[in-house]
């Protein structure tokens, strides 16, 4: 009879441990390359900022720079600021609110102080304006822009000196 051989099962080949060379090498990457490579961006980064950047910089806002100087300056921005305004809205029996909080844009400062005297009137006229809305009217979007002209065609009225420009809500929140 003939010899049998046997042949062992193949074992699956094991990972081998990682050698202390491997090791060794690769803190050292770590350590070192990763810090050095950070330290050689960070180096580049300042040396283009400090020196090619501001070459280039300032030959392409030479004229701009000279042009704006002869610009006249512009009027100073006045605006006047009424906070916290809570209204009911018209049809909700005071079991809704509206909370806002208005700023008038306007052309000079005499006017603002004229605004600033007339504090308790202007919240009175926006309390007015704003109680006779109802709740479908203050929620829609479209509905906002009308809400800002009449409030500025009858704060404006108010004006003696100045003129109303522009009628801004920082705050609108309806609950």
């Amino acid at each position: 009879m003939a010899k049998e051989t046997q042949v062992a099962p193949e074992q699956p080949a094991e990972v081998a441990p990682q050698t202390p060379a491997k090791k060794s090498m690769m803190k050292n990457i770590l350590m070192f390359g990763v810090p050095l490579f950070i330290l050689q961006i960070v180096v580049i980064y300042f040396l283009m900022v400090k020196l090619v950047y501001p070459a280039t910089a300032n030959h392409a806002t030479e004229a701009p720079a000279v042009e704006e100087a002869a610009k006249a300056e512009p009027e100073e921005q006045q605006i006047f600021v009424v906070k916290d305004l809570i209204v009911n809205p018209a049809g909700t029996n005071g079991t809704r609110f509206l909370l806002t909080t208005v700023g008038f844009e306007i052309g000079t400062q005499e006017a603002r102080q004229e605004l600033e005297k007339k504090e308790v009137q202007v919240r009175d006229l926006l309390n007015t304006i704003l109680a006779s809305r109802g709740l479908d009217q203050l929620i829609d979007s479209r509905q906002k822009e009308s809400l800002r002209q009449e409030i500025s065609e009858k704060t404006g009225a108010m004006l003696k000196s100045g003129k109303l420009k522009n009628v801004y809500f920082s705050k609108y929140i309806i609950q």
